[in-house]
């Protein structure tokens, strides 16, 4: 819940509030001065008193009365009175003065105190959370200065913390870098960055974001991710002291670089590279040091949930692809299969789904063994998906069955790709250390709509199509036609 104001007393404040702004050094030397002060006044008070004393004793000497000592004694008296009194004024003026400024001071630090604790329970998504969330400032001394900057800490906790919240909430990793990368043009002011991903299924690492879009030819080329210095090393990696320590990096006598390596839990993400024109003076280095140590805490917060949405990516990309080719599954196809239809309706276009099957793949099994059947099944995919565009959607449907989906289909396209794929087939030769065979594939078409508003029920007409394919001879294109299906279930 948000925090209640605490209250302060403003008359007080306004009163002493130039006794605060002074330096903890200058508060003593004013308290010291003031006690220096009522003293000299009572001393000379006291001095005064008796060198008037003695003189007036002096003039008695030769015709005193009585008369006149007793008024001397008097006055004695009553300026010894007077004395007490202005000494008891001054000391409990002073005292007093010390006990509110002290209580006053010590009130402030118990408010700083308090409000440090009330941090803990702030609600963030109260609009006054920013303002009762801070420590507030009264004094421009010492003890301000400490709340100044316990307030800085404060709001880059909080910031990073709000930033954290904001990307776990995120669904991809490609999120999480464009947050990262808005948080690096914006607030730490990085006018170029490379974000660099490391695919350890491939041993590569890759831009994943950079910024800006002009200096897409001039990122760093490397082979594979061990040829980076910073992912190599697990650690960072600067030219600024030391030039030239990357031979990887393509522009050493323009700018100079510092690369961060994305490292949680012994798993290297990934690197991140600044660019900086040559520093050339002392309060841009500053900067960017500064911007460089807010880099690397906003990248500690955002790694552990950057390696968590990969690995969600990772096991959502196991569920929907086939580990042997690598093609999309049948469980992609339940899970997508809705949007792509929305988008064939919303252009007013149509899909053409095309079942092919190998011919006589059961005898490369029982010939060459299963290895060599895997091997000829990774050719195929291969195959069907260089001769399919890339916005077509190839799928492993089950054993030796694959399923092509051609996206925004004209009338005869389907027949045009599918006697492609079956040329392409025929024409390969699939080949190993141990084999070297000719396989032939064939394959049935409908499409969708315009055999049927059901996409399931088209799929499984090119299915007809394709048994009736098989039942012909093999090695064939067969068009789905009414005549094929008799039945009233598909």
């Amino acid at each position: 819940m948000c925090s209640q104001k605490i209250t302060t007393q403003p008359l007080l404040r306004k009163i002493f509030q130039p006794f605060f702004n002074l330096s903890i050094y200058k508060k003593f030397c004013l308290m010291f001065s003031a006690f220096f002060f009522g003293f000299v006044i009572i001393s000379y008070h006291d001095y005064y008193f008796h060198h008037q004393f003695i003189e007036k004793l002096s003039l008695l000497q030769n015709d005193a009365n009585q008369a006149e000592i007793n008024a001397i004694i008097s006055n004695a008296k009553e300026h010894e009175s007077h004395s007490f009194l202005m000494a008891g004024f001054i000391v409990v003026f002073l005292a007093t003065m010390s006990f509110i400024a002290t209580k006053f001071l010590i009130n402030l630090l118990s408010e700083m105190r308090q409000r440090l604790i009330a941090i803990r329970l702030t609600d963030e998504s109260c609009p006054n959370s920013e303002r009762t969330a801070e420590i507030p400032i009264f004094t421009n001394d010492e003890i301000g200065q400490v709340s100044q900057a316990t307030n800085e800490l404060l709001r880059n906790i909080r910031e990073i913390s709000i930033f954290r919240r904001t990307i776990e909430a995120d669904e991809t990793t490609e999120e999480i870098y464009q947050r990262l990368a808005a948080l690096f043009e914006n607030q730490l002011d990085f006018r170029s960055y490379v974000i660099y991903e490391i695919i350890e299924s491939e041993e590569s690492i890759k831009p994943a974001y950079f910024f800006p879009k002009e200096i897409k030819s001039e990122i760093c080329q490397m082979l594979n991710a061990d040829m980076c210095r910073a992912k190599r090393t697990a650690e960072p990696c600067s030219s600024v002291n030391f030039p030239g320590i990357c031979p990887v990096f393509p522009h050493p006598d323009v700018m100079s670089h510092t690369c961060v390596p994305m490292i949680v839990g012994g798993q290297s993400l990934g690197v991140v590279q600044f660019l900086f024109p040559f520093v050339t003076t002392a309060k841009r280095e500053r900067e960017a040091v500064y911007n460089l140590i807010q880099a690397k805490q906003y990248l500690r917060e955002a790694l552990p949930v950057l390696q968590s949405k990969r690995l969600a990516e990772d096991l959502h990309n196991m569920a929907i692809t086939d580990p042997l080719t690598r093609l999309h599954n049948r469980r992609f196809l339940e899970s997508n299969i809705n949007t792509v239809i929305a988008g064939v309706r919303r252009r007013n276009t149509q899909l053409a789904i095309l079942m092919c099957d190998m011919d006589f793949f059961k005898q490369v099994n029982d010939e060459y063994g299963h290895d060599t059947g895997d091997a000829v099944l990774k050719s195929l995919a291969f195959i069907l998906t260089n001769n399919v565009r890339a916005s077509d959607i190839v799928i492993r449907y089950g054993g030796e069955e694959f399923l092509i989906l051609l996206v925004d289909c004209h009338p005869d396209m389907a027949m045009e790709v599918a006697e492609k794929v079956r040329g392409a087939v025929e024409r390969h030769t699939f080949t190993n250390d141990n084999f070297s065979l000719k396989k032939t594939i064939s394959i049935g078409i409908s499409e969708f709509p315009p055999d049927t508003e059901g996409f399931w029920e088209s799929v499984k007409y090119a299915d007809v199509a394709l048994y009736n394919a098989k039942e012909s001879g093999r090695n064939k294109v067969v068009r789905f036609s009414e005549e094929m299906w008799t039945g009233t279930n598909y």
